[in-house]
């Protein structure tokens, strides 16, 4: 069994810990001062650290098999945003509340094999050419998948979009970015991803930000992404004209992601569709055509012909669809009505 470390200064929790550790029959060692800790941090323990500690380890970097723990008198009280934030700055997988999560805790003292449900499904979108609607898109496929009753994750890979809480309305609701997550590392727990994040209509949203391009590393990719699947029903990934790590592209092709391209009805689109396709093709061979209709003079036939591909789905040009993004406003009207079929038909294949 991992052994299992108590660093805080607090006795409340020193006594309330010692106590579940006891009960469970499980080892526990105390650090009480900061001098001691630093021995700590790079072994392979699993390291709970008190709230009255974390402003002072930012210096020590990220560690891996680390929770933070705090005391709450009023166990109805959410936990403070700012201390999620700094625990996941840390590499934290989690933050205890106790005495509310004692039974969360009593089990990660003494482990038992845990089982997942069904791993989510995953789905990238993309654009082949700047304002193909890939956004919009995504957006309106995670929003399908909520109105479905799934549990929705929309990762924003595309930094430098403006970020899709803008097309949420979401842009002043409190939760972590990009630039808050960019560094994490190692296993995440639902508990602790979930509540950092904003959720607009349901959905749980990572999204870039307008404050910090902060580009997240291949192992933060890696934690956010493992974590989703175990987490969620469907993630959705908006690529934009994003170009990911390859370290990335091999991760979500072991997901069995399919990415869907975005093309509009143009001759330039359909030219930079066929460079990006067969750029995309050495790791992603699930690639599929959306046609999005701007020149009436082109089908979706004439498309598909063109890049020799499948055209999965085309959907419609509605000036609604830009005047609802602009204002933050969810798409309604046959626009959705795509959104809900495209999803249907993917989730039932």
């Amino acid at each position: 069994m991992t052994r299992t470390v108590l660093a805080t200064a607090d006795p409340i929790v020193i006594d309330h810990v010692r106590s579940l550790a006891s009960a469970g029959n499980a080892e526990i060692e105390i650090v009480n001062s900061l001098l001691s800790l630093g021995s700590h941090w790079s072994d392979d323990s699993l390291l709970l650290l008190g709230s009255d500690f974390i402003e002072s380890v930012h210096a020590l970097g990220k560690r891996r098999n680390l929770a933070v723990v705090t005391w709450q008198f009023d166990t109805q009280a959410a936990i403070p945003a700012a201390l999620w934030r700094q625990a996941l700055l840390i590499g934290a997988e989690h933050v205890v509340a106790l005495p509310h999560a004692d039974d969360w805790l009593a089990e990660r003292l003494t482990p038992a094999a845990v089982e997942f449900g069904s791993p989510a499904r995953v789905l990238a979108i993309g654009g082949v050419c700047g304002g193909a609607g890939a956004s919009t898109l995504a957006v309106g496929l995670a929003v399908a998948a909520r109105h479905a009753g799934h549990r929705v994750l929309l990762i924003d890979a595309d930094l430098t979009g403006g970020g899709l809480d803008l097309l949420l309305g979401a842009e002043t609701r409190p939760g972590a970015r990009w630039p808050e997550l960019a560094l994490t590392s190692g296993r995440m727990s639902a508990e602790t991803l979930i509540p950092a994040l904003p959720t607009p209509h349901g959905i749980s949203l990572i999204s870039a930000s307008r404050d910090s391009q902060a580009h997240p590393t291949p192992q933060a990719w890696e934690s956010i992404l493992e974590c989703a699947v175990r987490t969620f029903d469907a993630v959705v990934i908006d690529l934009g004209r994003a170009e990911l790590d390859h370290f990335v592209l091999e991760l979500l092709h072991q997901m069995n992601a399919p990415v869907w391209w975005i093309v509009p009805t143009r001759i330039r689109a359909i030219a930079a569709a066929s460079v990006v396709i067969e750029r995309a093709s050495s790791v992603w061979t699930n690639q599929e055509i959306i046609v999005r209709k701007v020149d009436r003079s082109m089908n979706a036939n004439d498309v598909g012909r063109a890049l020799g591909k499948t055209v999965r789905a085309s959907i419609p040009e509605d000036s609604k669809v830009i005047a609802a993004a602009e204002q933050g406003l969810l798409v309604k009207g046959a626009y959705a009505k795509t959104c809900d079929q495209l999803f249907r038909d993917w989730w039932s294949a």
